[in-house]
């Protein structure tokens, strides 16, 4: 079980091997804005209503990925990577049936551990959940080339970000505290050594 846990882990930190994005345009963010939409970390998916077509994708006569559709458009797949029974990993699509968001239980408790957020092909955003709490205390940002551009860290678990690490060509350069705790960088320290 650990060494799935580890092998989903690192998956998860790569970056995942499905390549797709919401096309940018009108309603891009309508999925990521305003209501909460469907999604594992919030508790709130359904397939009531919906077609569900299932795939045994190790032979063994149980279903192991699922694909959610309505109106002949897929909504999301589910799969369950290590085969006990339980969904592990969701993929949500765009209106397009490009790759909108990726979501992870990478220990296999139930509760979300990564989300991959996806536009126009490239991962955008990652929200870590490093104490496998359900809890996103670190979020990665990427620029359009797909390089990390920042990491922001809620490092205290106090539901603010209070570090924040910019890159250049993929190398930190710079890191910003909040010493105040008002939700804004006080302190930087140049990371060039320079």
């Amino acid at each position: 079980m650990k060494t799935l846990s580890r092998a989903l882990l690192a998956l998860a930190l790569l970056g995942s091997s499905v390549a797709a994005g919401c096309a940018t345009g009108a309603g891009e963010d309508d999925e990521l804005s305003g209501p909460r939409p469907e999604r594992a970390r919030y508790k709130n998916l359904s397939r009531s209503g919906r077609d569900v077509a299932e795939h045994d994708l190790n032979r063994d006569t149980e279903p192991d990925q699922w694909a959610i559709s309505a109106g002949g458009r897929l909504l999301r797949e589910e799969r369950d990577m290590n085969f006990d029974g339980a969904v592990d990993v969701y993929l949500h699509y765009c209106p397009s049936g490009d790759l909108l968001e990726e979501e992870m239980d990478l220990d296999v408790d139930g509760l979300i551990d990564v989300v991959n957020i996806y536009r126009s092909g490239v991962l955008v955003r990652k929200e870590m959940s490093i104490d496998f709490r359900g809890q996103f205390s670190v979020v990665k940002y990427y620029a359009t080339d797909g390089t990390l551009s920042r990491i922001e860290r809620d490092s205290n678990e106090d539901g603010k970000v209070d570090t924040w690490e910019y890159f250049q060509d993929n190398k930190l350069i710079r890191v910003g505290r909040d010493v105040d705790r008002d939700g804004s960088p006080d302190v930087f320290k140049d990371a060039t050594g320079g």
